[in-house]
Order: structure tokens, then sequence, then C-alpha cells
């Protein structure tokens, strides 16, 4: 969208996951081709070779873009039926997903990295991590962090109606977080954290957490936990952006203390920093992976090392101190200003963006036309 906007002339290939998406698909202001198909397997690589030979020639394409790893092979084998640039992004974990001995000869016999080939990597940490599993030149290898939607910097429900659904106190703190309910993203740190505040400042905080369950085990372990803590914890479970929106409206602070991941699993980025910044929610966050490109340190947030005891003391501090959310906060709403997709479409595709000047002459000539 947002590199149409910009003035690029897109054509998207994408699965249907069983759905008709036809209606949803003419209202885009791009061509959209989509095929049978949803999460990727292996036994789906074949179709994928033959669909990206026959859509990447059918015009004279600039820029040919796998978006993820299921096209990074197809895209590699049609090169010859396209002069254009060819691009595509790794996100993190299939990084280090692609090292078995058998991806790692699919990869190289099929060329993806080759010399025409330039890679656009979420952040810093996965361009770093990328540089150290693949041996190609540097200068192809560049670190474009994502975008965080406008979406979720519009129009909310009222603070104190929200709350007033949700059953919490105008006076209380609340803290939320968004993250499937798995090992990784760390809710049991943050758990464990709640328990070690004061007993004053503790029964005074509503912790929010939105997300659907993952691992059964470890869902039954935290309800456990939060069953022998004395907090109060809600386990919302899964909801709508627009209603998460509305909770980010009415809460003061986000945290999400995710954890190393021994199976190879990494926090490439973490854009739900961003969406909660957007709405003016500083973040409480553990340093590892990407996040710190999502959670600037000192600037929109807080980052820790993911250990209980550090983790307790920056929610303390940003439950006790309001001035240091509302300076954080507005640090957090900058940056996810800063981070649109529009310029993540420009670094990515080389395309221009409006100066400031040009910004405010298209606003003038549109409210000219309004009127």
């Amino acid at each position: 969208m947002a590199a149409t906007q910009l003035g690029a002339r897109v054509t998207l290939v994408a699965p249907d996951y069983a759905q008709d998406m036809s209606v949803d698909d003419r209202a885009m202001p791009f061509a959209i081709h989509r095929f049978s198909g949803g999460l990727h397997s292996a036994r789906d690589l074949p179709a994928k070779i033959m669909l990206a030979r026959s859509r990447i020639g059918t015009a004279p394409f600039d820029v040919v873009h796998a978006a993820d790893w299921p096209f990074f092979i197809p895209v590699a084998l049609a090169r010859g039926r396209t002069p254009a640039r060819m691009l595509m992004t790794v996100h993190g974990t299939e990084i280090n997903e692609t090292q078995t001995p058998l991806k790692r000869l699919a990869i190289r016999f099929s060329g993806v990295f080759g010399p025409r080939t330039e890679v656009a990597a979420n952040s810093n940490f996965t361009r770093d991590l990328f540089r150290k599993r693949f041996a190609i030149d540097e200068r192809r290898i560049h670190a474009i962090r994502l975008g965080v939607s406008d979406f979720w910097s519009g129009r909310r429900s009222d603070r104190a109606a929200t709350r007033a659904i949700y059953d919490i106190a105008p006076d209380r703190i609340v803290m939320v977080t968004v993250a499937r309910l798995t090992r990784r993203k760390g809710h049991h740190l943050t758990l464990a954290a709640l328990a070690q505040l004061p007993d004053e400042l503790r029964q005074r905080v509503t912790w929010l957490v939105i997300g659907p369950q993952g691992e059964a085990d470890y869902v039954d372990e935290l309800r456990g936990m939060i069953t022998a803590s004395d907090c109060d914890i809600r386990l919302l479970g899964a909801l709508s952006n627009e209603e998460i929106r509305d909770i980010y409206g009415a809460a003061d602070f986000f945290c999400l203390t995710g954890v190393p991941d021994s199976s190879g699993r990494v926090e490439g980025f973490g854009l739900v920093y961003l969406e909660a910044g957007a709405t003016g929610l500083p973040s409480v966050a553990s340093n590892i992976g990407g996040v710190p490109d999502a959670v600037l340190a000192g600037q929109s947030g807080l980052l820790v090392a993911p250990r209980v005891d550090m983790i307790t003391h920056v929610i303390r501090q940003l439950a006790e101190d309001d001035a240091l959310r509302a300076r954080l906060g507005a640090g957090a709403a900058a940056h996810a200003r800063d981070l649109s997709w529009e310029r993540c479409a420009a670094e990515t595709y080389g395309l221009k963006r409006p100066s400031p000047s040009e910004d405010a002459l298209q606003t003038r000539s549109e409210l000219r036309a309004s009127a």
C-alpha cells in the first residue's frame, strides 16, 4: 500500500488461505493474484517454482521481491526470466532454520543469495545474524526496519469508557502485553517480576494479557502461577485490532519480556512495541534480538536483560513515575511516526518520498479540491 502511495505500480502474488478474498482484493489500489495455498510446506515448493516463473515472465518488472522465505528459492530460479532487481527480506528465525545441510545445499545450488540478490533485514540484529550465517558481499545486505500502520495512532474509544468495560478503576495502573502465550515471549518472567513488587504498589497494578494460546503445557503452567499469585492479572485471549487499540488507550505502559530460545527462534524485530508506541505507550522490553530497533532505550521505553529482578525494577520505575511514563510515551509515539510504512517502502524499493514542502503543497491542494 505504501509503495503504491509513493507512485509504484505493484503486483502482489499471495496465497488465498482457502478463502474467497476477491471483494477485498478488488478494493486494493494494486493488482493481486491469489494462488491456492496457506502456510508453507516443502511439498508446495514445486508449485511455487512454477508460479514464480510464470508470473515474473508476464511483465517488465523493475523489482522482484520475495517478502518471506517460502519464495526465496522460487524467485531465485526465475531470475533468468527478468533483468529486474532481485530482493529478499529476512525476518530472523528463518536464518537459523536454513542452517541444516540439506537446506544450505538447496540454497547454494538454486543461487538464492547469488550476485544479483539484495537482502533486506528487518533489524540491525537480523542483518548481523545473516552476515554470520551466509558469506555474501556485505554491500548487498541492508537493515531496513519494518513500519507501523497509521491504524494504531487512529481514533480509539475514551479511556474511561474502556476501563469501565473491563471493570478497571480510574486510579489503577494498567500494564498490557500483546503476544501469543508461549514460553519465548516471557510471560512467566513478567509475572514473577510483578510478584516481587512492594505490596502497596502490586495491589495497584492490573496486568491485561492479550493473545492466543501457545504450548498447552506452558499455558497450564502460567495459569497455575497466576492462581497462586497475589496479582490482578486478566487473560483476555485473542482480540480484534480495534479492541487492542482501545485497551492501549486505557493503559499506562506496555510490557513484553521475551527470553532467548534454544530452538533457534529469534525476536527479529518486535512490531508490537511500535503498535503500542503509536498510541503513546512506553515499553518495558527484554534487550534481546532485534528489540532494540523497536524500543529505543531511554527514549521510547526501558530495555533490560531478561532477569526477574531487573524487570521488577523497571516496572516499578514506570508504575511510580508519571513524568517518566509521559516522557517515554512521547518518545514512543515519535519513534512510531519515524518508522512509517512509507519510509520502509521507500528504503526497500528505492522510491522517492515527498519532501515536507511537497507534502504541505499536496495537503493544500487536497483541501482546495475538497472545498
